[in-house]
């Protein structure tokens, strides 16, 4: 029993993921962690800007893009569950 739980222990080793994230990753098995800006730092202005439009709500989308109301064979479909 002893020589099956080495060879079980042996089996699992520390690793290094093969994901890679594109933002804010730190890894854990380093130790070592990135030395990051303060929070209060004033972002620097872009040269571009946003141009701010205004959010529409569902009521406003023109008619073609409503969904069709539930037929009374989906409403049925729907209360049951699914397929019987």
């Amino acid at each position: 029993m002893m020589s099956s739980l080495a060879s079980a222990w042996k089996a699992v080793r520390p690793h290094v993921p093969l994901i890679k994230f594109r933002k804010g990753a730190v890894s854990k098995l380093g130790g070592m962690f990135k030395h990051e800006s303060p929070v209060s730092e004033v972002p620097k202005p872009s040269s571009h800007t946003v141009v701010k439009r205004p959010i529409l709500e569902e009521w406003q989308l023109p008619a073609n893009y409503y969904r069709p109301p539930f037929t009374e064979e989906e409403i049925e479909y729907i209360n049951r569950g699914g397929p019987v």
